[in-house]
């Protein structure tokens, strides 16, 4: 696949693999896409205006095993632009994105780490504080580092509508509330305790997660359950609903902050009260990680400006960022090629 248009094909192949993972497209959508990243798709095989682009390489990709969706969507760029890349996938695998990886001339795929791979020209890197520190050592100075660290996301509700409650038990459960898209704060306006019980009804008619907590999310969710119930035989501004007999998910209202906090996953959610104020004073330092912010009705946007989060959408389409998606606020394509210039 050594032009553009063969492996624009090749993808438009295995949109049945694929769009589950990076969103939907077709041909026109992916040279849409590059015109939006490098002005036009032909500079990937000549000049235009004066200049060109050459794709950068090897491309390191480091995927995180929560889910699929960073293995796929960062090799579904590279492949894109043309970039020769190795993939390094959690010990455990990742057996879809490995089947699908297989045979593509493009890719390197391994489960461990050769010594070999310590000097490619950018690193991908999806992971902990832990996982960047490392690889910021083990790797080449020279090494562009692409980091794509944790991350979180929440939902601001101005005002309720049908189908509301719905909607964002899918944006918490989805994935098993793993990933930088999940949602695991929510902040309402108006009746916060009433709208915890139409939540909490929400997250129990989806029934058990798709990907079941983790033996470490379960511990942090009763602990984080404990922590609760002792604060509201305290007399804290609190209340709790979890589903009976698991720890497939929890609600807890919080009358008593409007900081964001990651919790423990595994299906566990704050809601709050809405601020006057949406500002990084009023939210705490937690904001700093936001990914994607979920407002409700999508209208209200504007009342973020303060926060300036890197996404906003509304209910319901957290999980669903749109093959165009800025993860981080950047340009995913951009940060993989190489500029010349002609003049």
């Amino acid at each position: 696949m050594k032009n553009l248009a063969q492996r624009i094909a090749f993808l438009v192949s295995h949109r049945h693999t694929l769009e589950k993972w990076v969103g939907a497209y077709d041909a026109d959508t992916l040279g849409k896409w590059l015109d939006a990243e490098i002005g036009d798709r032909r500079r990937l095989e000549e000049w235009v205006d004066g200049a060109k682009v050459e794709p950068r390489g090897p491309v390191l990709h480091v995927v995180s095993g929560n889910t699929e969706h960073a293995a796929f969507q960062s090799a579904f760029r590279a492949l894109l632009i043309g970039c020769r890349s190795w993939v390094k996938t959690p010990t455990a695998g990742l057996p879809e994105f490995e089947e699908w990886a297989r045979g593509i001339d493009l890719f390197d795929v391994r489960r461990e780490l050769p010594d070999e791979w310590r000097a490619p020209e950018v690193a991908v890197i999806y992971g902990g504080a832990e996982t960047l520190a490392f690889f910021r050592g083990w790797l080449s100075p020279e090494t562009r580092i692409i980091p794509h660290g944790p991350k979180l996301s929440a939902a601001f509700v101005f005002a309720d509508r049908e189908g509301l409650a719905a909607d964002l038990a899918a944006d918490i459960l989805r994935y098993g509330q793993r990933g930088c898209l999940s949602v695991r704060a929510v902040y309402v306006k108006g009746d916060v305790e009433s709208f915890c019980g139409r939540l909490a009804e929400a997250l129990g008619k989806r029934g058990r997660p798709k990907i079941a907590p983790a033996f470490s999310e379960a511990g942090g969710v009763r602990n984080a359950r404990e922590l609760a119930r002792f604060r509201i035989a305290n007399g804290a501004d609190a209340s709790l609903r979890e589903s009976p007999g698991s720890v497939d998910w929890t609600v807890v209202r919080d009358g008593e902050t409007t900081l964001l906090t990651p919790g423990p996953g595994g299906g566990f959610v704050t809601v709050m009260p809405m601020p006057e104020e949406i500002s990084k004073a009023t939210l705490g330092v937690e904001i700093h990680f936001l990914s994607t912010a979920v407002v409700e009705p999508i209208t209200e946007a504007a009342r973020l400006d303060g926060i300036a989060p890197p996404r906003i959408c509304a209910a319901g389409k957290a999980q669903e960022p749109g093959i165009f998606w800025h993860p981080d606020g950047e340009m995913p394509l951009a940060g993989l090629v190489r500029w010349r210039d002609l003049g």
